[in-house]
């Protein structure tokens, strides 16, 4: 079913924080829902249909998570990312972008992810010298998470190869989620939502996210064949205005791919009870062919 909508009644202190955002006083609100590859979410998000337009309200109760996608949103005006009016006790008034997201996308709708993707890039170039506090905790994280892959010597020193790397790769400004979900097409332009993951990570990481579970067998969470995945990569590139070298630019997402399916594995490998069930089988033989490849 996908994404939808349903109307919800009004929530504690979104009056209070419409009118002190926008002056909206009459309004009806309705409550995101997402029912897809045999997953219930309800996101404390709502579309705000007022006399004048719409809006995007949004809630969170972490307080760091909201002061991180305030701050982004602030840094990225005038990017690919919805405009941000503010906040108030809680909520986070943005603009509302009429599209669709990219579970089952067109190869336009590739193309144009990559063109914004890239913008973001450009806008914070990989390279330069940013706060690295949030990726050196990242790499400290990832080297305590590799006991659970001592049984697994193959994965094991292919992960070492990305720890190694991600000591000295370049940083850019990563959303932290950009799976296809978090990406709203609106038949001409990609618009990146939702960033209280953010912060000044290596540079493969949300190419490598989008991608990494999505796939063309019915299996994974999206559909993405292996030519829209080249169209990606290739789009990304070809819009960068400093272009890496190119065999490290495709080794430093193959390399954050296997961290996204190590991640998977994790809950899998760190409890040998657990029953290794099909969604187990497919990471676990993608994760084996790619760190293969990797060790060549």
């Amino acid at each position: 079913m996908g994404v939808y909508i349903r109307k919800t009644d009004e929530m504690p202190g979104m009056r209070e924080a419409l009118q002190k955002l926008a002056g909206i006083s009459e309004f009806e609100a309705y409550r995101f829902f997402d029912d897809f590859a045999g997953f219930h979410k309800e996101y404390d998000a709502y579309k705000v249909i007022h006399p004048e337009g719409t809006l995007i309200l949004k809630k969170t109760d972490d307080s760091r998570q909201a002061e991180t996608e305030q701050k982004i949103y602030r840094m990225c005006q005038g990017l690919c990312v919805p405009h941000f009016y503010g906040s108030s006790d809680g909520y986070m008034l943005t603009e509302y972008i009429d599209g669709t997201d990219l579970k089952s996308p067109s190869n336009a709708g590739i193309r144009a992810a990559g063109i914004s993707l890239a913008e973001i890039m450009n806008a914070f170039p990989p390279g330069r010298d940013y706060d690295r506090s949030d990726s050196e905790r990242d790499l400290a994280y990832k080297m305590k998470q590799t006991e659970y892959l001592c049984q697994e010597p193959l994965l094991l020193r292919a992960y070492g190869l990305l720890l190694e790397r991600l000591g000295s790769i370049p940083l850019t400004l990563v959303n932290g989620d950009l799976v296809p979900i978090n990406c709203i097409y609106t038949g001409k332009k990609v618009y990146l939502i939702d960033w209280e993951y953010g912060g000044f990570y290596p540079y493969s990481y949300d190419i490598a996210r989008f991608m990494a579970h999505s796939g063309e067998t019915g299996k994974e969470t999206y559909r993405l064949s292996a030519e829209q995945k080249q169209l990606f990569v290739q789009t990304i590139y070809d819009n960068l205005n400093e272009k890496p070298d190119r065999n490290m630019f495709e080794r430093d997402i193959r390399l954050a791919v296997l961290h996204e399916y190590a991640v998977i594995l994790r809950d899998y490998l760190k409890d040998p009870e657990k029953p290794r069930d099909e969604v187990f089988g497919m990471y676990y033989e993608k994760a084996s062919e790619l760190a293969r490849e990797l060790l060549q």
